[in-house]
């Protein structure tokens, strides 16, 4: 058993209040000041959170973690990690309840929620966590937009209301194998969905539809001509 950790926060989060709350119920300690905490959640906007780091760097307390939250790229990580005593910071980033750090502090910092929270430690490399995020969010707003945009598509050739049927169809029957089909597939067959994409230009100039999705579906093809390897696509 670790002792119960102290926690104070600075600025405001989506996922923080939940899982703070979390962690009281589980026994860690909220604490108004910087200097009595074990741990810092710090949660400001980017443009912030450098003048936060530096005007609470003096005041972190030994063996004290600076757990940061800020929305940012790894460069801004690496830059918070610099301004910071030596071995206190980490980047964080939430996925339900789980916490992924990277950072000089992730491992203390697991270290110091062992009892109140899962602490997936990556890497000790600050920027890593956010890296992942901003991977998640390059997949989301991808799949997003393929939607958006194949619904705009149909609505054009009156076909909506089948393509939003058909999108849900292929959502309910997906799994694990699914993507990973569509990867080796992708890897192997990129000729025949270069001639089949040729149809889908050809069809949408015919209704007069602008999609903001061929170019990049044909560039990506295009690179997997030229041998560019797509990782993990194993049949």
């Amino acid at each position: 058993m670790t002792d119960t950790p102290r926690i104070a926060i600075l600025g405001a989060h989506p996922d923080l209040d939940r899982f703070i709350g979390a962690l009281t119920a589980s026994g860690a300690q909220l604490v108004d000041t910087i200097a009595d905490a074990q741990v810092v959640f710090s949660a400001t906007s980017p443009i912030q959170a450098l003048k936060t780091a530096r005007e609470n760097a003096d005041a972190l307390a030994a063996g004290a973690v600076y757990a940061d939250l800020t929305p940012g790229t790894p460069a801004l990580k690496r830059s918070l990690a610099e301004v910071l005593p030596a071995g206190t910071f980490t980047d964080v980033a939430f996925y339900d309840l789980v916490l992924t750090a990277s950072g000089p502090g992730a491992a203390r910092l697991a270290e110091l929620l062992a009892d109140q929270a899962d602490v997936e430690v990556i890497s000790d490399i600050p920027g890593q966590a956010a890296a992942r995020t901003l991977l998640r969010s390059l997949l989301d707003n991808g799949i997003a937009n393929v939607l958006v945009d194949a619904l705009w598509a149909a609505e054009t050739l009156g076909q909506a209301d089948w393509m939003h049927q058909e999108i849900l169809r292929t959502f309910e029957t997906s799994t694990a194998q699914t993507a990973q089909n569509y990867l080796a597939d992708t890897s192997v067959n990129f000729k025949r969905r270069q001639m089949d994409m040729q149809d889908v230009v050809e069809l949408l100039s015919e209704s007069g539809f602008e999609s903001t999705m061929l170019a990049p579906i044909q560039f990506t093809h295009g690179r997997i001509m030229h041998s560019k390897k797509i990782p993990h696509a194993k049949s």
